[in-house]
């Protein structure tokens, strides 16, 4: 289907603009996701614990796996896994440090899932 030419896009530079926009997607889904967990995890404790413990896992089954398509994102699992383990029990002032580190995090997520947004729509546009 892609080898038809109503579907070949001109310009070259758009050929692969359905992956830019899985990429998009998921780093706004995935901010949004994030700050709901911790909110959620904090309000909730024994919820908190437990979805911090199978992020952590999970992220640390991803590393394990040794393949170049699931580090990055293992890694960044695991680390918000780690980090909402973290922010449940309250351990004084690393539990404030570990909720500030997520919320920026999400909000870094979701910021450079909007730049990259406009990124794809300037280059649509071209």
């Amino acid at each position: 289907m892609s080898n038809e030419p109503e579907w070949r896009d001109v310009n070259p530079k758009n050929e692969n603009l359905p992956d830019k926009g899985k990429i998009v997607i998921q780093l706004i889904i995935g901010g949004i996701a994030l700050i709901v967990l911790s909110i959620v995890g904090r309000v909730i404790r024994p919820l908190g614990l437990g979805v911090g413990g199978f992020a952590f896992i999970s992220g640390i089954m991803m590393l394990m796996r040794r393949r170049q398509l699931f580090y990055k994102p293992g890694l960044i699992v695991a680390a918000c896994g780690f980090l909402l383990l973290l922010t449940t029990p309250r351990f004084g002032v690393v539990a404030g440090f570990a909720s500030f580190i997520l919320f920026t995090g999400a909000i870094g997520f979701i910021v450079f899932g909007l730049f990259k947004a406009i990124k794809l729509a300037w280059d649509v546009q071209k």
